[in-house]
């Protein structure tokens, strides 16, 4: 077996039976050219392999951070709020508020061909088992809700508008895509440019048929699922 081989499944054996826990620091390069015997080059291909099939990402100046690989399966065909998607996958995840931003345009990527509305943005970060793993992008109707309280945002919008505001959500339209991360996703979510991004588009209306919402929820590609049951009709 080549080198670069026998390294990676030690440290995938290590990973797997929790020697490497997720969120630690992997032995440095260095440390590993050293208990091998091998070259810079031959450590480099390990880590890479182990990188590509997501289980360490490499953070510069820090060292190989060893992922969680339990995934979280997302709903596409129905509407769920995250909080009800994280207690349903018994996640441990905190959100925190990057920005909000009041009268701003909806972008015409997110229209579906609908009217330009203005709305209240609010971007949240979705930090899951301790590690950045998505960014939620929401423009809320402000001539439906506006002024939205920060400790609402930071709990549930979805909560908020059924509970407090009293209205009824009916359904959604979802566009799904994989794309190239771009910077901001890189910035929030500590990941290359070249690490892959599923992006959810949705626009969420009243039972009414008023536009509550557009949605853009840009997802790291390795913590992604989507599990749907579907029957074929005769």
């Amino acid at each position: 077996m080549k080198k670069y081989l026998v390294i990676y499944h030690d440290l995938l054996s290590g990973i797997q039976t929790k020697k490497y826990q997720s969120g630690k620091l992997l032995p440095s390069n260095q440390q590993l050219v050293m208990r091998y015997q091998v070259s810079r080059e031959t450590v480099r291909k390990a880590m890479q392999l182990l990188a590509d099939e997501g289980y360490i990402q490499t953070i510069r100046g820090k060292g190989s951070l060893v992922l969680s690989t339990k995934r979280y399966s997302f709903p596409v065909s129905s509407i769920k709020s995250y909080k009800e998607i994280v207690k349903e996958n018994g996640l441990d995840s905190k959100n925190k508020i990057v920005k909000v931003e009041k009268h701003v345009l909806v972008p015409e990527n997110l229209l579906f061909g609908s009217p330009k509305i203005y709305a209240e943005l609010i971007v949240r970060e979705r930090i899951v088992n301790g590690i950045p793993t998505i960014l939620d992008y929401d423009y809320v109707n402000e001539e439906i809700a506006k002024d939205i309280p920060l400790d609402e945002a930071q709990n549930s919008l979805f909560n908020y508008f059924e509970e407090n505001l009293g209205l009824t959500i009916d359904y959604a339209v979802k566009h799904l895509t994989v794309e190239h991360a771009e910077y901001e996703d890189c910035n929030q979510l500590g990941i290359e440019q070249t690490t892959p991004i599923v992006v959810v588009r949705s626009e969420t209306h009243l039972t009414d048929s008023r536009i509550l919402s557009y949605t853009e929820s840009r997802h790291r590609a390795d913590k992604f699922s989507s599990i749907e049951f579907a029957r074929r009709h005769h």
